[in-house]
């Protein structure tokens, strides 16, 4: 993998690579939080505000994103990295234009490429750089390494986690990881499935209290979104939330975060170091 990183890093050093492309990994402790769903929909709702997104389904053992569009991927990443098709060829267009690249299981197939087939891939995942301002990776849920290593090499991580206790405790779980593997990397919460704000903060009050306790850490509250009878609905409509029913409350309020992270992409807390510098640091974790 050294060889990987060095081959990378030579490779992007001879561009002039200025772009503020920012990779954000959205993820939570356990499944079933609205991961998935609530990725879909910030993607769409950052449409709105007028930037270009590419979502990569990073969720190796329920890779869905392009179901929730209504979609069928006939690619996936593995035709990438065997080189049978080109980053063009792989990626699915959803409503608004955004992008999607179907992951699945061969996103693990990074850690392991050969040096020439590395440099191939490099050059189809650069190309990103000019075709969005965002790449929004949904993650698998929980500790998995391939998880771990994607968040670490995050500009950004929006971690989605509901009130329930199982949900806290696991969220809980993912931040202590978090803590000790990907320090420098901020981290955004969003409590999603909630009646009202006041339990929103409340919610938020008990995971940051026990982070700063016994982590001795601080937490962004990004926002919250409400539990909405009409996300259920549009996930069996195969159509997202901000498609079917974008007046609903909850999609109102992933609008809301939307601009949120629009303002994280203005002024981010740390340089944004695009697809390379994202890759970079994936390939150094494996």
């Amino acid at each position: 993998m050294h060889d990987q990183a060095s081959v990378l890093r030579k490779l992007a050093s001879k561009e002039n690579n200025n772009s503020r492309m920012r990779v954000i990994a959205v993820t939570s402790g356990k499944g079933g939080v609205g991961k998935t769903s609530f990725t879909v929909n910030l993607a769409l709702a950052l449409s709105e505000y007028g930037r270009r997104i590419i979502i990569l389904d990073g969720d190796l053992g329920l890779a869905n994103v392009d179901i929730a569009f209504g979609l069928t991927a006939r690619y996936t990443i593995e035709h990438l990295l065997s080189g049978e098709k080109t980053i063009e060829q792989i990626m699915l267009t959803g409503p608004r234009g955004i992008g999607i690249i179907p992951g699945g299981s061969g996103v693990q197939g990074l850690a392991n490429l050969e040096r020439n087939k590395l440099a191939n891939v490099i050059a189809n995942l650069g190309r990103l750089e000019k075709m969005a301002d965002l790449l929004i990776i949904d993650t698998g849920a929980g500790l998995g390494h391939t998880v771990i290593n994607f968040l670490k090499s995050a500009d950004d991580i929006i971690m989605v986690t509901t009130p329930e206790p199982t949900a806290l405790t696991d969220a809980y779980g993912l931040l202590k990881t978090l803590r000790k593997e990907a320090g420098e990397v901020p981290i955004h919460v969003v409590i999603n499935r909630v009646r009202n704000e006041t339990d929103a903060q409340a919610t938020f009050k008990r995971l940051e209290m026990a982070v700063h306790k016994f982590l001795d850490g601080s937490l962004d509250f990004m926002g919250w979104v409400y539990d909405d009878p009409l996300v259920g609905r549009s996930v069996m409509q195969q159509e997202p939330l901000g498609i079917s029913y974008p007046e609903s409350p909850a999609y109102k309020c992933i609008q809301w975060i939307a601009s949120t992270v629009v303002g994280i992409y203005h002024r981010p807390p740390r340089q944004a170091g695009g697809v390379r510098g994202f890759l970079s640091k994936l390939l150094r974790s494996f």
